[in-house]
């Protein structure tokens, strides 16, 4: 359960991945109906974006061993 100062940031995130996933599903759609394919500067600039927020997101569950509350354990595992 996120902590009262992370839910809001989270829900935010939420939101903004829907809105990309809707997004991408447009690229998507226009290439389709023009027959173009999504350029690859484009693609590769788009994943390492995506990329950059998963590996946030592994940092910010895979905390240093000594980093976790007292009342909270450490785990580790990969996200992304």
């Amino acid at each position: 359960m996120p902590s009262v100062k992370q839910k809001p940031v989270i829900e935010r995130l939420r939101f903004l991945l829907q809105e990309a996933a809707a997004v991408s599903a447009a690229i998507r759609d226009n290439a389709q109906d023009d027959h173009e394919p999504l350029d690859p500067e484009s693609v590769l600039d788009l994943v390492s974006n995506y990329q950059t927020v998963l590996d946030l997101l592994d940092e910010a569950f895979n905390l240093p061993i000594g980093s976790e509350s007292p009342a909270e354990g450490g785990s580790a595992c990969s996200i992304g």
